[in-house]
């Protein structure tokens, strides 16, 4: 018999640790990091010492305390005894954090697979951000495309690509003893790749399910105002039409369809795209598994390059990842002579650009997750945001699309593939899907559930 059993995921958006056996098959859906992950033990520079590995982390209860799975790098400074691992693999979504981000905690030797667009992501955020983002070292990291079926002793588990709001995003159709099993992992409906989701329910639903895990981030009772892409990219090409001034746009740099609705929209409206060199880097990486342009040779992008060391924007001043874009170069100068001819990439961190260009007329379009102009955490990094664009007299305008299902679209899919049970993940309102659903489980941390 088949059993589950939530270590994260299950009460809460984001993550993932989804322990899936079946006899002497130990199987992990996803091994991510939960969006509050030590926020009441820790705080700004209060972290714990990396070296230490899972010291605070098992002292304050933030790590399940799972047996023969853990690093003994990783236990060094523990009360738990390190085990050889007895897990057969993990099997990974995609490669945002809530999903990848405990990865490095793991025993080297429990062998790893996920899509090769997940892994080109987590490689480049590696090496743009080796402080804050790094998998871990893995004896054994297998890739995958959609519709491959691998096996791991008795079970079978096929990996059907999925629409999100980061490439090579996927979920699963798992065949065990106990019947199929099928894992959405996150996904959407509205964006330029429906097809990829609209395949895997197709696949899904095919497969007869015996249990269905359900991501929800948007099963809410309360009425949802939905935008597609399409509409995004609409919005955004008239406020770079109807703006007199230099437009910024800020959007997630692993949301490449943003950023080709930017790019479109900027062309659209006779303008340039200028982007930082982090988001050159990585959509130069990407090329090869998605059709972007090139950083390096189209004529309607420049990438921006910061006042640095010298002060003069030598070559020196600049790490060798972006020394490999000066070609492209174009500093707050060339923009503050020109603002009306541009659409400048932006986030929250580089608001000190502004001083250097001085905006007039200027219009900032926020279009990345509503939590961050909405939840109460972000209270004292909003009101900074909302200074700045005042001093400045900057428009701000808000239009984004989320990477995950409307619950009309979760609806729909959870109709189309009926299951016989359904499980809700990553969610804070499991109940609503009892309205859907006639047979719904209510999961809880730390508990199994035979299937």
């Amino acid at each position: 018999m088949a059993s589950l059993t939530f270590y994260g995921g299950a009460g809460e958006i984001g993550g993932n640790k989804i322990l899936l056996q079946e006899k002497n098959a130990k199987v992990f859906l996803d091994f991510g990091m939960s969006f509050d992950f030590g926020c009441d033990y820790f705080y700004d520079y209060l972290q714990p010492r990396s070296v230490n590995g899972l010291e605070c982390y098992l002292e304050f209860d933030l790590m399940p305390r799972i047996p023969k799975i853990y690093s003994e790098k990783m236990l060094k400074f523990t009360d738990m005894p390190y085990e050889k691992p007895d897990i057969d693999s993990i099997f990974i979504t995609h490669h945002h954090s809530d999903h990848t981000g405990h990865l490095c905690f793991l025993d080297e030797d429990i062998p790893v697979y996920m899509g090769h667009g997940t892994k080109k992501m987590l490689d480049l955020y590696n090496i743009l951000y080796p402080r804050f983002n790094t998998t871990g070292e893995h004896n054994h990291m297998n890739l995958f495309k959609s519709g491959d079926e691998i096996g791991i002793k008795h079970m079978l588990l096929k990996p059907v690509h999925v629409e999100h709001s980061t490439p090579g995003a996927y979920g699963y159709i798992i065949n065990t003893e106990s019947g199929n099993i099928v894992f959405t992992g996150d996904f959407r409906r509205h964006g330029p790749k429906q097809e990829f989701t609209e395949e895997f329910i197709r696949e899904a639903a095919r497969s007869s399910p015996t249990c269905m895990l359900c991501e929800g981030t948007r099963m809410t009772p309360d009425p949802e105002k939905q935008y597609t892409e399409e509409q995004v990219y609409k919005k955004i090409k008239d406020i770079i039409g109807d703006s007199r001034g230099l437009v910024f746009a800020n959007f997630a740099m692993s949301n490449v369809d943003r950023f080709k609705s930017v790019y479109d929209a900027a062309i659209g409206n006779g303008r340039e795209l200028v982007i930082d060199t982090r988001l050159a880097y990585i959509i130069d990486g990407l090329r090869e598994k998605v059709e972007l342009p090139d950083p390096r040779e189209d004529e309607n992008i420049k990438v921006y390059f910061r006042l640095s060391k010298s002060c003069r924007f030598c070559d020196t001043d600049y790490l060798k990842y972006e020394r490999e874009f000066l070609d492209k170069k174009i500093t707050y100068k060339e923009i503050g002579e020109k603002q009306k001819d541009y659409v400048l990439y932006t986030n929250f961190n580089k608001l000190m650009e502004l001083v250097y260009i001085k905006p007039e007329n200027a219009d900032y379009i926020y279009s990345s997750s509503e939590h961050f102009l909405e939840g109460e955490d972000n209270e004292d990094m909003r009101r900074v945001l909302f200074n700045w664009l005042s001093h400045f007299k900057i428009r701000l305008h808000k239009i984004h699309c989320s990477g995950h299902a409307s619950k009309k679209d979760l609806e729909y899919t959870i109709k189309k593939i009926k299951p016989d049970l359904l499980i809700p993940v990553h969610t804070l309102n499991p109940e609503e899907f009892k309205k859907i659903h006639d047979n719904v489980l209510i999961a809880e941390k730390e508990k199994t559930y035979s299937l």
